[in-house]
């Protein structure tokens, strides 16, 4: 086979963030007393990607984001709320809670069957991260989870992916596949790692960089590998 390993990335290629991050987002409004309709709901995702976007692009240090994005949500509601407090709250409904992606059990399935190693590869706070791939059922699927957090690096960082290659000992960069739905972060790290590359576009996006493959959705590995 063309490939041998399979960086798969973790947040709406896997686990459906999306869904998860409305939950935690709802609950932490509530327990704190603040608007919990579907416009605040948005402004916080909207805030958020835009301080992770910041954090990919190394403007800011990853720590910035955990509570920045709580005080910037409770300046524009004109709202005064503890930001460290808020902040903690969100992190521990989120690690308390999951929702898989539809066909992602099929596809790690038919994955493992076929004999690839698999490995998890996402942005984020570790012990969040960590305790929503176990309680997800999906951590055995894999090898090994890289969270950058652990890593001391994030995606796109080239440093990134050569820490994953080196701890995974895999010498031919020719066999390995990067999957993922972030062009900021998948695909452009991908490139700069010199690593083939899978993008998980459902909404058929004009690509910005040059993917090896797009594919729509994630039972399409099915038929690429």
């Amino acid at each position: 086979m063309k490939y041998r390993t399979l960086f798969l990335d973790l947040d709406n290629t896997l686990l459906d963030f999306s869904k998860a991050e409305d939950w935690a987002i709802e609950k932490t409004l509530i327990e704190f007393v603040l608007p919990f309709d579907k416009q605040t709901k948005k402004l916080y995702s909207e805030i958020n990607a835009t301080y992770w976007q910041r954090f990919e692009r190394g403007e800011i240090p990853k720590n910035a984001i955990f509570e920045g994005r709580f005080k910037t949500l409770l300046s524009v509601l004109k709202e005064d709320r503890s930001i460290t407090a808020i902040s903690e709250c969100y992190f521990k409904n989120l690690s308390a809670t999951y929702f898989k992606m539809e066909d992602a059990d099929e596809v790690l399935t038919y994955l493992k069957g076929k004999g690839y190693k698999l490995y998890a590869t996402t942005n984020g706070y570790a012990a969040t991260q960590h305790s929503r791939i176990a309680k997800s059922g999906l951590e055995p699927y894999f090898d090994k989870v890289f969270v950058s957090e652990d890593v001391g690096a994030q995606k796109p960082d080239k440093a990134y992916f050569d820490f994953c290659i080196n701890d995974i000992g895999e010498n031919d960069k020719s066999k390995i596949l990067v999957v993922g739905d972030s062009e900021s972060s998948d695909i452009l790290g991908g490139i700069n790692s010199s690593l083939d590359t899978c993008w998980l576009n459902p909404e058929g996006a004009a690509a910005r960089y040059e993917p090896t493959y797009q594919i729509k959705n994630i039972k399409e590995l099915k038929n690429l590998l």
